[in-house]
């Protein structure tokens, strides 16, 4: 496994580039179309900068591709071409047209599609999915969600880039969890999405409500309402009510609160297993043995399928059929 990195725009090719340095995986280069971002990405890591998309694949076998979104389809349908595995931070496209045709590029090319979902290898949430598949829940009914976090700013509140603004960031972390855990399918949404908190060109807060064809229902508060010096990630909760009662998990419960002085006077301190070491250990072993792929395209076209929902029902004032 030789990996290249396409794209430095997510603020996550960070993490994901020390997983990979830590796991022993060699990396190639660095590229990105932006010249500037490539250059200082590859510095900071020790990495050589690859000036063409074609000339890092040429030189790999897998690529994890970090560029804004709008580019990832194009970039992975391009590496799966190449003969490429790809890993691709979320949201995978901005469509779901998009996200077909990375499914069929890598189907036709025989590579590994991986979508970068990491919130599901958090410890609390592995242990939830034990649960439910011993049948310690019963029959779910409803799921109350949250994923709240600050407004991250630069190209993600640029919806030409993006595609969106806190529906699309934040819908995609619990819309891969209830999949996941409960495989759902949606029959309808419906949502509001309005920017409340901030003067930012997209949503910054974001509420849907969904009905499954099995009968559950979701409700998710998807926004980007927490201040400038709170932590990063505000919360991925499910409140879960079934058969057995109700059930509360965070996939960031479990963390020490840190105070100091300064500007980031509030800080969380995770002390369990990294979840993206966690993905990321998964994805190499997915790649290095040939395994069928544990976050594949169709997972990630079913976060996608949500939030263009959501959007359409917002456009047209009215619920959503499927």
């Amino acid at each position: 496994m030789k990996v290249g990195i396409v794209g430095c725009a997510h603020m996550h090719v960070e993490s994901y580039i020390r997983c990979l340095k830590e796991l022993g995986v060699p990396l190639t280069g660095v590229y990105d179309h932006h010249l500037e971002a490539g250059q200082d990405c590859a510095k900071r890591h020790d990495l050589p900068f690859v000036v063409s998309l074609e000339q890092l694949l040429a030189g790999c076998d897998t690529v994890v591709i970090c560029s804004e979104n709008k580019y990832h389809k194009e970039q992975a349908v391009a590496a799966a071409n190449h003969g490429c595995h790809v890993i691709v931070e979320k949201p995978m496209a901005l469509t779901v047209a998009e996200a077909d045709e990375m499914i069929t590029a890598a189907e036709a090319n025989q590579v590994t599609l991986l979508v970068c979902h990491p919130v599901r290898f958090a410890p609390t949430m592995q242990e939830l999915k034990v649960a439910v598949e011993e049948g310690q829940l019963g029959e779910i009914y409803a799921i109350n969600a949250s994923n709240h976090g600050k407004i991250p700013g630069g190209w993600f509140v640029e919806k030409e880039l993006s595609g969106g603004g806190a529906i699309v960031d934040h819908t995609i972390h619990i819309a891969d969890l209830v999949h996941w855990l409960f495989n759902l399918e949606i029959e309808s949404v419906s949502a509001n999405g309005v920017t409340a908190v901030s003067d930012i060109p997209t949503e910054d807060s974001g509420l849907l409500h969904v009905r499954f064809k099995t009968g559950e229902v979701l409700s998710l508060d998807t926004s980007w309402n927490r201040p400038e010096h709170y932590p990063v990630w505000g919360d991925a909760v499910l409140e879960i009510i079934s058969e057995k009662g109700r059930t509360v998990v965070d996939g960031f419960g479990r963390k020490a609160e840190l105070f100091q002085s300064g500007d980031n006077a509030n800080q969380w301190v995770y002390y369990e297993t990294d979840m993206d070491m966690a993905m990321f250990k998964v994805f190499k072993q997915v790649i290095e043995e040939d395994l069928p792929s544990p976050v594949d395209g169709k997972a990630g076209r079913f976060t996608i399928e949500m939030f263009q929902l959501a959007y359409e029902a917002i456009n047209q004032q009215k619920r959503i059929e499927v």
